[in-house]
């Protein structure tokens, strides 16, 4: 019993000891510890003696790095592609009446007409052009007061089947007659009247109003056809837009020696800097339909500028926003970037042509005022809306 007792003891003071030493231990490394504090920067020795990372691997690393970086360009590529898919439609036809003998529902979604049923091509978008006859597009008041806002010396709309890519230009006279909403100096609408088409850009700001305005005259016209999108652009555009695809050629029509002794009729001539503006808007003002031979000029050169463009677009599609971008104050548009992508990879993938120019039938009469005015034939405007804008539901 002694003996246990004795073991006993040595234990205890086995213990004590142990338990003495272990503070005294974690004293000292408690103590160290502090004294190094001020090196946490120990990550960075770790980096640095990391193993050295082979050449395949160094490539592998950098070959994920450029994928990612790919991978999210490509992702905003289709979030603006499908941004500008939906941005460019959405409005409805508002077809109030038609030509004599049609039957039209649902605001001219339906059209019963000479015993066929039509029904409007819900994948259609379409773009108004404009031309304006001033050097800047100036809404500053002193400006609008003393010039004007300026009128459309030429319209454009393009129509555009975004499913069988059917492109049709609907070429629109400056001087056909329609009804034209009026606004005063302060911006207040005043009403309506019958006027050229040219004149509904004039009562507006030189801006947004002078676009939104046209457009409106434009849709009345074509009986209430929606019109998504919007462009103008002043006549120093002319020149920077035919130069920023390196000029355009055309084979000149008609004699214009007077402006620019190049052009010589039946001469081949790439258009360059001022000769593009010269080519497509010198016109006589007689006889009273003049406007037609210069319009036939402007279809040519619409026709061979698109060709061009489309060319050089398929090296860089990002072309015809680069063009919008550097006419800076020289154009009005409500067309974003995303749905120029979306429209610009629609061209070329599909190889679109813009050959397939229509024009309104009508004729010209010479107005009270002494101007040409030219008065649309209604059922061959009406045949042309419904062959355009209409498929046929068989």
């Amino acid at each position: 019993m002694k003996e246990i007792h004795n073991d006993k003891l040595n234990l205890d003071e086995l213990n004590q000891q142990l338990d003495a030493r272990i503070q005294k231990t974690e004293m000292d490394v408690k103590e160290e510890f502090q004294g190094h504090q001020p090196k946490k920067k120990e990550p960075k020795k770790k980096k640095n003696g990391k193993k050295k990372l082979t050449k395949r691997q160094v490539g592998k690393r950098i070959g994920l790095t450029v994928l990612g970086i790919l991978l999210v360009i490509l992702l905003a590529i289709v979030i603006a592609w499908v941004i500008g898919k939906s941005g460019l439609f959405g409005k409805d036809v508002d077809m109030e009446k038609g030509a004599d003998g049609a039957e039209i529902s649902q605001n001219g979604e339906i059209i019963v007409y000479k015993g066929k049923k039509y029904r409007y091509n819900d994948n259609i978008t379409s773009i108004l052009c404009m031309g304006i006859d001033k050097t800047s597009l100036d809404s500053n008041d002193k400006t609008l007061k003393r010039r004007g806002a300026g009128q459309s010396d030429s319209l454009f709309l393009l129509v555009m089947d975004t499913t069988s890519m059917k492109t049709t230009v609907v070429n629109v006279s400056r001087d056909i007659m329609t009804d034209v909403r009026n606004y005063d100096e302060k911006g207040k609408y005043t009403g309506t009247s019958l006027q050229q088409i040219c004149l509904a850009y004039a009562s507006g700001d030189g801006k947004k109003l002078s676009c939104t305005n046209t457009v409106t005259a434009v849709s009345k016209l074509l009986y209430g056809m929606p019109i998504d999108s919007y462009v103008s652009i002043d006549l120093s555009a002319i020149s920077t837009l035919n130069d920023a695809i390196g000029g355009v050629n055309v084979q000149v029509l008609e004699d214009l020696t007077s402006q620019d002794p190049v052009l010589k009729q039946g001469a081949n001539v790439t258009l360059l800097g001022d000769q593009a503006e010269t080519y497509v808007r010198s016109r006589e003002h007689d006889p009273v339909d003049a406007n037609n031979a210069r319009m036939r000029r402007q279809q040519q050169y619409v026709t061979a500028f698109a060709k061009k463009a489309i060319s050089e677009m398929k090296s860089d599609i990002t072309l015809p926003v680069n063009m919008l971008n550097s006419l800076s104050n020289n154009a009005v548009t409500n067309l974003t970037g995303s749905k120029i992508l979306y429209l610009s990879s629609l061209v070329v993938r599909n190889s679109v042509s813009f050959d397939n120019i229509v024009n309104i039938e009508g004729t010209y009469k010479e107005g009270k005022s002494g101007y040409a005015e030219y008065y649309a034939d209604d059922t061959k405007l009406f045949e042309m809306v419904l062959s355009v804008f209409y498929e046929e539901v068989k």
